[in-house]
């Protein structure tokens, strides 16, 4: 028996980013703009059919929606992003696709007169994330399964704290990368701090003590699953992520062993990192990766194409995906994060031959 490759195909579903036409990170009123929703997720539903009817296989996407405090404090409404939206969320629920958790750790500096990560203060992480948590459910109805971190940061106390909250599956985890923080391009003073350094590509229960682990003998873990994305130890793909990234973000310490490339990237450079996956048996039966819908308009600023992302990469990535796994002898499935918690109890799903 075969087992199937099950993807997680995650779409965080934030505002329109400064290299795609949106606000500064130095600007503190209502000036967010919304183009990644209202036209970025209509475009990728087409291409959604269109994939289902050619590869015979529709994906499912975990769309991650924004519940936190920088929503309250900008709207007043932790989960604005879902309320204002309501009918779409609930169509592509009834769709087959999954709504779920990607809140943001940004905290307004009046000293710096502009957002930052958050990565320090206990007791405001907590409470961002137990502000996002009560939005999202009031919004919606109901709690989430799974959430997808901005940044894909995680600390001991956020990770505990959504273990808490109830939260059943996280996939943030980049194994092997690292970014130190630091002032970015569009007005912030500090953010992309993330460190996934000792990282398994397997999935796990984290320990209470190193949410990057599972945990060891002894040793407490936590109720909800880490499925860690799948990061490529390729050294032309990481050269090639750090150029992309080049006067975006800090780059850190160089203390990273691999990179994270977006499903959305040029299919030349994804290919090798679908070929690096499937070749891969530690990381089965998990391919779990994302990407933002700001990266799929077709008019994006000038600026923008020099990151590499679209619409029309997404489509032959997902297509090339499916290709591959096949001619290596296994079928695709695109999971939910509560689809994903079936196979790690019951140990069966999705099996073939």
């Amino acid at each position: 028996m075969v087992e199937a490759l099950n993807v997680l195909l995650g779409c965080d579903v934030d505002p329109d980013r400064p290299r795609y036409g949106g606000a500064r990170y130095d600007t503190r009123d209502d000036q967010l703009t919304w183009r990644s929703i209202s036209e970025g997720i209509q475009l990728l539903q087409q291409v959604l059919d269109g994939i289902g009817i050619q590869a015979g296989v529709k994906p499912k996407v975990i769309f991650c929606l924004r519940a936190d405090t920088q929503m309250r404090d900008i709207y007043g409404d932790a989960a604005w992003p879902i309320t204002k939206y309501a009918d779409l969320w609930r169509s592509l629920e009834q769709d087959g696709h999954e709504l779920a958790w990607h809140p943001h750790l940004w905290r307004w500096s009046n000293e710096s007169g502009c957002w930052y990560q958050e990565t320090e203060d206990e007791n405001w992480i907590s409470e961002c994330l137990e502000t996002g948590h009560a939005g999202f459910t009031k919004a919606l109805g109901k709690t989430p399964v799974t959430c997808h971190m901005g940044w894909t940061f995680h600390n001991n106390v956020s990770m505990r704290r959504i273990s808490e909250l109830g939260l059943r599956v996280d996939f943030s985890g980049c194994p092997g990368v690292f970014f130190g923080g630091g002032p970015g391009s569009a007005g912030t003073v500090f953010d992309n701090k993330i460190d996934w350094l000792g990282t398994p590509l397997r999935w796990y229960r984290p320990s209470e003590v190193d949410y990057r682990r599972p945990a060891g003998g002894g040793e407490a873990g936590l109720s909800v699953v880490e499925i860690p994305k799948f990061t490529t130890r390729s050294g032309v793909l990481r050269k090639v992520k750090g150029l992309a990234a080049r006067g975006k973000r800090a780059p850190g310490t160089g203390a990273a062993t691999a990179a994270f490339l977006q499903i959305t990237s040029l299919p030349m450079l994804y290919s090798r990192v679908i070929a690096e996956r499937l070749a891969c048996r530690e990381a089965d039966p998990f391919f779990a990766t994302y990407f933002h819908p700001d990266e799929l308009l077709a008019d994006r600023p000038r600026s923008a194409k020099n990151f590499l992302y679209s619409l029309a990469n997404l489509e032959k990535n997902v297509k090339g995906l499916v290709r591959a796994a096949r001619q290596d002898g296994r079928e695709v499935s695109f999971v939910t994060g509560a689809e994903a918690l079936e196979y790690m109890v019951g140990g069966t799903r999705n099996s073939g031959v």
